[in-house]
C-alpha cells in the first residue's frame, strides 16, 4: 500500500461527552471499536458495514479524589480490555460481562499508554518508565527507561509489534526499542506525540501540532531509519489513532472520530 497524503474521510461516531483519549480493535465475528475518554466513558462501537451512529454498549469506570480518566485501552487477544488510568493503576475487564477483573499496581504516575503483543502487556506512563506485565497471570516482568539519564519525560503512547516497541514521548519524539534494547530516538512532532499506530512498515503519529504524520520505517537488529511519507492536518488534537483493515480511525480533543482510507 501507497499513502500519499489523499485522505478520503468515510464516517464519524459521535457520543462521548468528554475527550477521547484512545481509541482500540477487537476481531470478532462481528468487528469492534472501542474508544475510551477522560470522564471514565468505555464506549464500544460496532464497525460492521453499515457503520451506525449509536454504540452497542458504554460503561463507566469507578472513581474516587486520584481519578483523572482513562487515558490508554489495550486488548489482549484472550478476553480482556485494558484500561489505563489518572489513578496511576491498569484496570482489567472482562469483555464478555463488561466486569472488572483485576487491578495492575507499580507505576508513580498516571498510566498514559498501553500495548499487547507475544504474551506480554506493555504500559507507559507520565513517569518516564515502560513496565511489561505477562498476560497470563498480570505478573511483572521488567521495567525499561527506569535509568533514562535527565528529567523524566512522559511516555504518552506505545506500540508494539512483536521484538519492536515504540514509544511516543511529551518532547515531541518517538523511541524504539527492539528486544527490550533502546535503539533509536526520532523527532517526530512540534509538541507532544499523543497517538501512535504501526502497519507493516507504516508508522503513523499524532499529537499536540494537530498532524497525523506518516512514516516508512525499515532496518534490522543493529539499525533502524525512518522516511517521512505524508501527513494529515487535523482542526484539533490528535489524542488516538488506529489502523485497520486500510482504514485509519483518528480520534481527536473535538470528541470525534474520523475514519480515512489511503490509496
Amino acid at each position: 500500500m501507497v499513502f500519499s497524503g489523499d485522505f478520503t474521510l468515510v464516517h464519524q461516531f459521535r457520543g462521548h461527552e468528554h475527550r477521547i483519549m484512545a481509541v482500540v480493535f477487537v476481531e470478532e465475528e462481528q468487528p469492534l471499536c472501542i474508544s475510551g475518554d477522560i470522564g471514565g466513558g468505555i464506549f464500544v462501537w460496532g464497525i460492521s458495514i453499515p457503520l451506525k451512529q449509536e454504540p452497542l454498549k458504554k460503561w463507566f469506570e469507578q472513581k474516587d479524589w486520584r481519578y483523572s480518566g482513562i487515558h490508554s485501552l489495550a486488548i489482549s487477544g484472550t478476553g480482556y480490555l485494558y484500561t489505563g488510568s489518572g489513578d496511576k493503576s491498569i484496570k482489567v475487564w472482562s469483555l464478555q460481562d463488561c466486569t472488572l477483573s483485576c487491578t495492575l499496581n507499580g507505576h508513580r504516575s498516571v498510566v498514559s499508554a498501553l500495548a499487547v503483543s507475544d504474551g506480554v502487556l506493555y504500559s507507559g506512563s507520565w513517569d518516564g518508565t515502560i513496565r511489561l506485565w505477562s498476560l497470563n497471570d498480570h505478573s511483572p516482568l521488567t521495567v525499561l527507561g527506569e535509568d533514562a539519564p535527565g528529567n523524566v519525560i512522559s511516555v504518552l503512547s506505545l506500540k508494539a509489534d512483536h521484538h519492536m516497541l515504540l514509544a511516543a514521548h511529551e518532547d515531541g519524539c518517538i523511541k524504539i526499542w527492539r528486544n527490550d534494547v533502546f535503539m533509536k530516538s526520532i523527532r517526530a512532532h512540534n509538541g507532544a506525540v499523543f497517538a501512535v499506530a504501526m502497519e507493516g512498515k507504516w508508522l503513523f503519529t499524532g499529537g499536540w501540532d494537530k498532524s497525523v504524520n506518516v512514516q516508512e520505517i525499515s532496518g534490522d537488529d543493529l539499525q533502524i531509519e525512518t522516511f517521512q511519507v505524508g501527513s494529515i492536518a487535523s482542526d484539533a488534537v490528535i489524542t488516538a489513532l488506529l489502523y485497520w483493515e486500510g482504514k485509519l480511525f483518528v480520534g481527536s480533543a473535538d470528541r470525534i472520530i474520523k475514519v480515512y482510507t489511503g490509496q
